[in-house]
């Protein structure tokens, strides 16, 4: 990709202009480069996490989420079975610090008050995340700590982590101006800083509702407005494949690989059969040699004799796709949130309304049509029912609307909005999660967080030991 080139020139020069040099002779300040540009370095950080995003956490995430099994063309999946060890973590995690964050806090130090502000909100996202998929992770010394000398970082409280970056969005939001000179590095919003408030609010409320805790500060933050709403306030960094090769990182990973082998899940499939709803046309194909929509069980690929791919129904182009954006946060999302938020702690939003525009918009997003339909007899919503049974029915309608787009927000809600009293996806009854054909957890026994990497195990003595894959992260009630 062409960022990508332009990041590795950028990091060449860097590497370059400090050879060679007897540092020692010159006051050099180490949070500073006398090439690197901060301008650049953002796109850069901003480019490199989509990568981690939906090239890995992504992948990994749809399987778990069991939005697909895996397919012809492939022995059984180590991760379709829990047969997950901790080097299966090592690229993301790097990906994440060491390209994201690391380009990041240059910004955050050298940027002006827009191009900084915008680099911290965006590493505000990228933490969310590692907070969501590890739990404690390395935060207040993750790069270098405050005099960029630290190598091995503590591993912070992940509860408090959230709340420092509540902290963290307001401050910077408060510097957004469109007064400085910001545009052309920006590839998700170009430059828009009203768009930039949006997505800063919208994460904001993702933190609070998934923290659970402040009732007061969700209401005022719903009170406030100004959310992503529309498609075109998504936020999403665009790839335009083709040609230029500058192809959806997942896309990307899986075409320069083996291609695509994974097919629908079964799983998935039979939800939304039982629900009669119009997007399982378009989420996957139909497969070549006919037929309807035909997935796989979980971990079930090695038990069918000389399987055919042409047998069964694979991602389809909504979902998978050479020029498809990587969406960091949605529309639909950002409604679901805030008719939970109504449900729960009673703030000005509708309940209902936010719910049906939810479903709706992602109806419109993949181009399904009959969503008016759907609600009235499908997926109905009434707000005079019990909160676990109004739960329920949006965990599953969130959960749907993830799959190809964000799954690894479909994981962390899906987790999250599964409980004890309503266990919508694990229940060992009424669960729709199935345990797969092989498991090294046991039945009805699904991961609940990711282990730590091996490379954080080998190169940090801070790292916390005897990580279990059904270990939770703090807000897994």
């Amino acid at each position: 990709m062409k960022l990508i080139k332009l990041y590795i020139v950028i990091f060449s020069l860097v590497f370059a202009s400090s050879c060679g040099e007897d540092l020692a002779k010159f006051n050099i300040d180490p949070n500073t480069s006398p090439t690197a540009r901060p301008a650049e370095v953002l796109t850069a950080g901003m480019v490199f996490y989509s990568i981690a995003l939906d090239g890995y956490f992504n992948e990994e995430n749809a399987v778990l989420s069991q939005y697909w099994a895996g397919g012809p063309g492939v022995a059984l999946l180590d991760i379709e079975r829990y047969f997950i060890v901790p080097g299966d973590y090592n690229t993301e995690w790097s990906f994440s610090y060491l390209q994201a964050l690391s380009d990041l806090d240059f910004v955050i130090k050298n940027g002006n008050g827009t191009r900084s502000a915008v680099a911290d909100i965006y590493s505000v996202l990228i933490y969310q995340n590692l907070v969501d998929h590890y739990g404690d992770i390395p935060y207040s010394q993750a790069i270098g700590g405050a005099d960029g000398a630290t190598i091995v970082p503590a591993y912070d409280n992940a509860e408090t982590i959230y709340t420092d970056l509540l902290t963290r969005i307001d401050a910077s939001r408060a510097k957004l101006s469109s007064i400085d000179d910001f545009g052309a590095e920006d590839v998700m919003y170009a430059g828009d800083i009203e768009s930039w408030i949006k997505f800063a609010n919208s994460l904001e409320l993702r933190l609070l509702v998934r923290q659970g805790t402040d009732s007061d500060r969700i209401r005022s933050v719903v009170d406030r407005g100004n959310f992503i709403e529309t498609a075109e306030d998504m936020a999403a960094i665009s790839f335009s494949g083709g040609a230029t090769n500058n192809w959806n990182p997942q896309y990307a990973r899986r075409e320069q690989g083996i291609g695509m082998f994974y097919t629908a899940s079964n799983t998935f499939v039979s939800v939304l059969e039982e629900l009669n709803d119009p997007r399982l046309q378009l989420l996957y194909d139909v497969p070549v040699n006919g037929g309807d929509i035909t997935g796989l069980d979980q971990g079930n690929v090695q038990d069918l004799i000389a399987p055919s791919k042409d047998d069964f129904s694979f991602p389809a182009a909504a979902a998978y796709g050479e020029a498809n954006d990587v969406i960091l946060m949605s529309n639909w999302e950002v409604m679901f949130l805030r008719s939970e938020a109504a449900m729960k702690y009673g703030t000005s939003d509708d309940e209902k309304l936010m719910f049906d525009n939810a479903v709706t918009a992602h109806f419109d997003h993949i181009g399904a049509a009959g969503s008016a339909e759907y609600l009235a007899n499908n997926a109905v919503y009434d707000a005079a029912s019990a909160e676990e049974t109004k739960l329920g029915i949006l965990a599953v309608q969130k959960w749907i609307s993830m799959n190809g787009l964000q799954e690894s927000e479909g994981w962390i809600e899906m987790r999250r909005l599964d409980n004890e009293g309503n266990g919508v996806f694990t229940n060992p009854t009424s669960g729709i999660l199935n345990t797969p054909t092989r498991t090294e957890l046991g039945q009805n026994v699904f991961p609940s967080i990711r282990l730590y990497p091996q490379s954080e195990l080998d190169f940090n003595s801070n790292t916390p030991l005897g990580r279990s894959l059904t270990d939770k992260v703090f807000w897994d009630k």
